[in-house]
C-alpha cells in the first residue's frame, strides 16, 4: 500500500506538472488539503516539505505556500526516480521495444542487483521516442524476484506506472552516475545520429522504499535534445 504522504506527493507533482497552478501562485492552505486528500496535518506538511526540497514550492511564513516558478519544459529532473511518463506528461512518448529476454544474473549483474547468481532477471531494450523523435535507448535489468512479470504490452508503455499502479510496489530512490561518450555505428542509427556523435548516459540503480535494489538501467540520449534540470532549495 503507498503511503499516504507519497501519495499526496505524487498528485501534488502531476497537477504541478500539468500546469493546474500558474508560477508564483498561492497553493490550498494546509486545512484545504487535509480536506482534498483526507489525511491529517502531519501528513500534508511532510508532503510539503518533501515538495518544498524538490524545488517545486516554497513556503513564505505567514502567508502560505507557493508555486515556486523554474524553466522545464523539455527537461529532465535529476532526481527523475518515476520514468519519462510523468516528466513528459504533456508531450507524445512512445516506445519502440527492441528486446525482451529473461536471463540468468551473471556474477557481475548479481552484483549490481544485489541478488544470487543465476536469479532470473528481465533485460529490456528500448528506443523511447518523443513527439516522433527518438530521444533516449534504454538498457535495463529487472529482478524477476520482485517484479514478477513483464511482456511487451508492459514495456511498449510505462514500466514504471506498472510498477507503481499494478504491482503497489514503492519506488524509494535511485543512485544515478552521468556521464558521456561517442555513439557506435548502430546506436546512433537508432538516435538518427552520425557515428561519433556524442551522447549523454545516464546510468541508474533503483531501489524500493525498502532499500532492496529492483533494476539497474543504463540510458543514452541525443545530446542535442536532452537537458537535465537541477531544482535545489536553500
Amino acid at each position: 500500500m503507498i503511503l499516504k504522504y507519497k501519495m499526496v506527493v505524487e498528485q501534488m507533482e502531476q497537477e504541478i506538472l500539468d500546469g493546474k497552478y500558474a508560477p508564483n501562485t498561492k497553493l490550498p492552505t494546509e486545512e484545504e488539503l487535509m480536506k482534498k486528500f483526507d489525511v491529517s496535518r502531519n501528513t500534508i506538511r511532510r508532503a510539503i516539505d518533501i515538495l518544498a526540497e524538490d524545488g517545486y514550492i516554497y513556503q513564505v511564513q505567514g502567508s502560505g505556500i507557493f508555486l515556486r516558478e523554474f524553466s522545464r519544459p523539455g527537461c529532465i529532473s535529476i532526481k527523475n526516480m518515476l520514468g519519462l511518463t510523468r516528466e513528459f506528461a504533456q508531450d507524445e512518448l512512445t516506445s519502440t521495444l527492441l528486446q525482451l529476454d529473461l536471463l540468468e544474473a551473471d556474477d557481475e549483474l548479481a552484483e549490481q542487483l544485489k541478488c544470487a547468481v543465476n536469479t532470473k532477471v528481465y533485460y529490456v531494450k528500448r528506443v523511447r521516442n518523443l513527439n516522433g523523435m527518438p530521444f533516449v535507448i534504454e538498457e535495463s535489468y529487472f529482478n524477476k524476484d520482485i517484479i514478477l512479470y513483464l511482456d511487451k504490452e508492459i514495456c511498449n508503455h510505462s514500466i514504471y506506472n506498472y510498477i507503481s499502479q499494478d504491482l503497489k510496489l514503492n519506488v524509494g530512490f535511485t543512485d544515478k552516475v552521468i556521464s558521456s561518450e561517442k555513439l557506435d555505428d548502430y546506436d546512433a542509427s537508432l538516435l538518427d545520429l552520425q557515428p561519433g556523435d556524442p551522447t549523454l548516459i545516464v546510468e541508474n540503480k533503483v531501489f524500493l522504499n525498502t532499500g532492496v535494489v529492483f533494476s539497474t538501467s543504463r540510458e543514452k540520449y541525443r545530446y542535442d535534445k536532452i537537458k537535465l534540470l537541477s531544482l535545489t532549495t536553500k
